[in-house]
């Protein structure tokens, strides 16, 4: 164990370092950056990509600091990884935290796994809070099954790009009792049976809901989410080709808790829902609450000038705004966007015809 300690103190000393002299930030707080705009990594970005591509080297990884080995795991790189490696896998994550222990793992982008392999890990790790399975594409059903009698306190779970996901998995995790963020964007085969199964039996207390781009979901499951999830902070339903003026309305008046709402390519939306989004601002800075700082509208081409310069005074606290698409939008708008918006930090306005 000496020996070992010898081994890892430089790594975790240099780490620690690294952190402390503010030359990375936290993996826990990234900061947002514009898409293409992503400056050179951080030496400590650096070191935990290496130490990530060259972990079955260490002989022991008990001695990093836990929150450092989370973005460890999470760089490794799973496209290639198949069952018969998960045994490794899992060895190599035990030695820095039991299974017991262990609330956090990545699988993203798990192209070969099977549900046999999936099924090993959550039977493995019985105490996660959050997991990550984003593009397992062999992933279905079944493996939702034994997620949800193998990890019962799991709170957070990302399925974004799981196509192989059905209403019946929904139906699955829905039984997650303290389930407070899911994702299932560009899961195709879900509908409105397997959000609404979700949005009624744990929508009370969902913080963060990511519907985009389900293509088979309705406008009606947008209202149910209005009815049932009232705790939301963050919302997408980005790429719902039913959703109305009137479904928005229903949203902004009982989740106003909202800071993250996402409407992005709901093509049939007009000026009537940006006044609810306006009377849910007025509301949050009357009271207190939170507000809403990331508003993407992007893909909404019924906007018109005269409907988003009418709620940009009520528009203090947005940092991010997403207009991309909207034509009918003129100059003036985004000198107007610049005055009411002074936290403005990510503006993606429209190319406007000469």
């Amino acid at each position: 164990m000496a020996d070992q300690d010898l081994t890892l103190s430089p790594i975790r000393r240099t780490l620690n370092h690294l952190a402390q002299q503010g030359l990375a930030r936290p993996w826990t707080a990234k900061a947002k950056v514009k898409e293409g705009e992503r400056g050179p990594a951080s030496l400590l970005e650096l070191c935990l990509d290496v130490i990530a591509k060259h972990l079955h080297t260490f002989p022991s990884m008990e001695m990093v600091p836990h929150h450092l080995m989370k973005e460890i795991l999470d760089r490794r790189k799973n496209e290639n990884m198949m069952d018969e490696d998960l045994p490794f896998f899992l060895g190599t994550t035990f030695e820095a935290c039991p299974g017991d222990e262990l609330d956090f793992i990545s699988l993203k982008s798990c192209l070969k796994v099977t549900d046999e392999g999936f099924e090993m890990v959550f039977k493995h790790c019985p105490n996660l809070v959050a997991l990550d399975l984003a593009f397992c594409e062999l992933l279905s059903d079944r493996s939702m099954q034994v997620l949800r009698f193998s990890c019962t306190g799991l709170q957070s779970l990302n399925l974004t790009g799981c196509r192989n996901l059905t209403d019946e998995g929904c139906k699955s995790i829905a039984g997650l009792p303290e389930l407070r963020r899911i994702e299932l964007e560009l899961c195709n085969k879900v509908s409105d049976i397997g959000v609404q199964a979700i949005v009624r039996s744990v929508g009370f207390q969902l913080e963060v809901l990511n519907l985009g781009d389900v293509r088979q979901m309705s406008n009606i499951s947008v209202q149910i989410i209005g009815d049932h999830c009232k705790s939301l902070l963050s919302l997408s339903i980005a790429g719902n080709m039913q959703a109305m003026d009137m479904d928005v309305s229903d949203v902004c008046k009982k989740g106003q808790n909202l800071q993250e709402l996402n409407l992005r390519a709901c093509r049939r939306l007009t000026d009537g829902c940006l006044k609810p989004i306006g009377a849910l601002l007025r509301n949050q800075h009357k009271k207190g609450i939170p507000p809403l700082t990331s508003l993407d509208l992007g893909g909404c081409g019924r906007l018109t000038a005269d409907g988003v310069a009418a709620i940009l005074p009520s528009c203090s606290s947005l940092t991010r705004l997403d207009l991309r698409g909207c034509k009918q939008l003129t100059p003036h708008t985004e000198t107007l966007i610049h005055k009411y918006c002074p936290q403005m930090q990510d503006l993606v306005f429209p190319k406007l015809d000469p």
